[in-house]
């Protein structure tokens, strides 16, 4: 008589599989969840250095034409390229937009996240504001922290906080002048 020898197959069950199937989907969620909360740190840091370069790009200007560029209202980095008129490409290369670059209000918080400048030179001729919104709620250069300056009110002239009364804009605004 013949025998037959049936060999043991290993192997993973079912079980098994969709056990380590969803341990790694739980650790690639906590791993893009952690590289989202870095873009946002990097846009917010992209946001600051941009108005610092603008700033001094206005500077020169000013040193030029003892005053800064004039803008009938506010201009907005959604505007183009040539957004403040008269920096570039004399004072600085280009100018800087936004990473995100939606609408042209950064004061009203929401997704609104663009570059504005504005420049009053009635009231406070040698001021001049230049505001964004950050996206990271935490960010220490925020507007509820460091209670920036509001310089193109015309009526009355103040130089009130952006976030404080009497405007209350979004406390994750960033100014820089």
């Amino acid at each position: 008589m013949h025998t037959r020898s049936i060999r043991n197959i290993a192997g993973f069950t079912l079980i098994e599989l969709l056990v380590v199937i969803s341990i790694i989907g739980v650790l690639a969620s906590i791993v893009l969840a952690s590289l989202n909360s870095a873009r946002v740190k990097a846009r917010d840091a992209r946001r600051i250095a941009d108005l610092n370069q603008i700033r001094t790009a206005l500077n020169f200007y000013y040193d030029s034409n003892n005053a800064y560029p004039s803008v009938p209202s506010w201009a907005c980095s959604s505007d183009g390229p040539t957004w403040i008129p008269g920096i570039s490409p004399t004072y600085i290369a280009t100018v800087p937009r936004d990473p995100l670059s939606q609408g042209c209000s950064p004061w009203a918080g929401g997704t609104n996240y663009n570059y504005a400048y504005g420049y009053p030179q009635s009231t406070f001729p040698q001021e001049y504001d230049l505001v964004t919104l950050l996206e990271d709620t935490n960010n220490p250069q925020r507007c509820g922290v460091k209670s920036w300056k509001y310089h193109t009110a015309t009526n009355p002239p103040s130089q009130n906080a952006w976030c404080g009364a009497p405007y209350n804009y979004s406390v994750y605004l960033y100014a820089d002048h």
